[in-house]
């Protein structure tokens, strides 16, 4: 009978990069597969940010507003820095890749709520409202490396997390006057949020219920054990969310009144599904989108 499955090795406790020195070891045993990648499958999870990101990048380099350095693509330069750093210290678990992974969070969700606070701004409000978030993110980033104190890093990641979704649901009211379609919007804004929460939800697993997680994989063995790599399924299930937030934000930035033809041209799922369900709504005549026009209100 063929061995689907093959047991774990013992974890050398150090690889290539040494003696993980970082503050934080996830649940992945480490250099079990290769010498040189302390956590494997977290490593290699981390392509999802990649790949939404050059996914992101593609379709703003052909947009009228657009280019691989504008503000359009600046959050999907970010999606990329985070799978980048993130696997950096995943493979090498130093403390210096963590703090590189721990401040990527805010290059992302700080650039995507940069866009957010500034897209429709005058130059003056503008540059009032990036000296604003730089003053914010700036020192508590200093104070995190410094300190290694971590609960300012959340609290101000987690609020910056909220004020993205809700200043999308705002702009999506604003800018999107056909209700079905508002209706619709909403509901993947809700989904982006929830793939986020629930990739929380199973990193808290990976985190205090490991020893558990570690002996259950040990009697599947492997490769069947990597799908219980929970704090993987984080980096997966975080991406998706924050694709959908950076491909919201720029659908609604800059959508243009009475234009609906292959709306969705250029993104991927599950941004892509939706809004091509929405232009199919706004062809059937019930409204348009634009927070300008006055058809449909």
């Amino acid at each position: 009978m063929v061995n689907l499955s093959w047991p774990y090795a013992e974890s050398p406790g150090k690889g290539f990069w040494g003696v993980p020195s970082s503050n934080h070891n996830f649940c992945e045993e480490d250099y079990i597969i290769t010498h040189y990648i302390a956590e494997f499958a977290n490593t290699f999870t981390n392509l999802i940010y990649v790949i939404y990101g050059a996914h992101g990048l593609r379709r703003v380099r052909l947009q009228k507003d657009g280019g691989l350095f504008s503000t359009l693509a600046f959050t999907y330069w970010g999606l990329i820095g985070v799978g980048l750093l993130s696997a950096w210290f995943h493979a090498t678990l130093n403390y210096h890749s963590q703090m590189a992974d721990d401040l990527s969070m805010f290059l992302a969700v700080g650039s995507l709520l940069h866009q957010l606070l500034t897209f429709f701004a005058t130059p003056s409000q503008r540059l009032t409202r990036t000296v604003t978030l730089l003053g914010i993110v700036i020192p508590v980033s200093v104070y995190h490396c410094w300190t290694n104190e971590i609960y300012a890093h959340q609290v101000t990641f987690a609020a910056m997390v909220f004020l993205c979704g809700r200043k999308i649901r705002q702009l999506t009211r604003e800018r999107v006057k056909n209700k079905e379609a508002r209706a619709r919007l909403g509901r993947i804004t809700s989904m982006g949020m929830g793939s986020g929460l629930f990739g929380y939800f199973l990193w808290n697993i990976d985190v205090h219920l490991c020893s558990h997680l570690s002996r259950f994989r040990h009697s599947l063995g492997l490769p069947w054990a990597f799908l219980f790599e929970l704090h993987g399924w984080w980096h997966i299930f975080t991406g998706i969310g924050a694709y959908t937030g950076m491909a919201l934000v720029e659908y609604l930035v800059t959508i243009e009144e009475g234009k609906t033809d292959t709306i969705e041209e250029g993104f991927v799922w599950p941004v892509r599904a939706v809004l091509r369900d929405i232009e199919g709504v706004e062809k059937s005549g019930n409204g348009t989108v634009g927070s300008e026009g006055k058809k449909g209100q």
